[in-house]
């Protein structure tokens, strides 16, 4: 069941994340804990600010130039929920609440705003490390969530 499930994500990112490499998404799909490169790299790949030929460091630099990180992280580095969060919300747009707006979304709030909306698990606590599996669902829901995406409607075929 998990060959299948992992198969059809990595159809599924293939086809959604413009061209964004095979290898890349089955790397972060079996990694038991994400890192700031995979993360970086998936975020810069879908606002169109690399390109798939870049590295991981790459993706952290350009996104720490448009302060969608806070500092130039090393690509190896875990990543927690709440800084995932905070990466995503500067890729999607997300109405979020007043707290989240008044801070400009930071990260705690881009947090609770993503809890509140079903992209991360009601459960989950801000300090925990993200499986790459998890990050590939979160993008999933976001993409459904903030751009009306409905994963139904996506033709694997093109």
């Amino acid at each position: 069941m998990k060959k299948y499930l992992g198969i059809f994500i990595v159809l599924l990112f293939s086809g959604v994340v413009y061209s964004q490499s095979a290898e890349v998404i089955t790397e972060m799909l079996n990694s038991p804990e994400a890192n700031y490169g995979q993360v970086c790299y998936l975020a810069a790949i879908k606002q169109g600010l690399i390109s798939e030929n870049d590295s991981y460091d790459d993706a952290i630099q350009v996104l720490y130039e448009k302060n969608q990180v806070f500092e130039n992280v090393d690509k190896d580095c875990p990543v927690v929920y709440v800084n995932l969060a905070y990466i995503f919300s500067n890729v999607f747009t997300i109405k979020g609440s007043l707290m989240y707006k008044i801070t400009n979304g930071a990260p705690r709030y881009a947090f609770r705003q993503m809890q509140a909306d079903g992209v991360i698990p009601k459960e989950a606590r801000p300090a925990v490390i993200v499986s790459g599996s998890e990050v590939l669902r979160m993008f999933t829901s976001c993409m459904s969530k903030y751009e009306n995406i409905n994963l139904s409607d996506v033709n694997m075929n093109d």
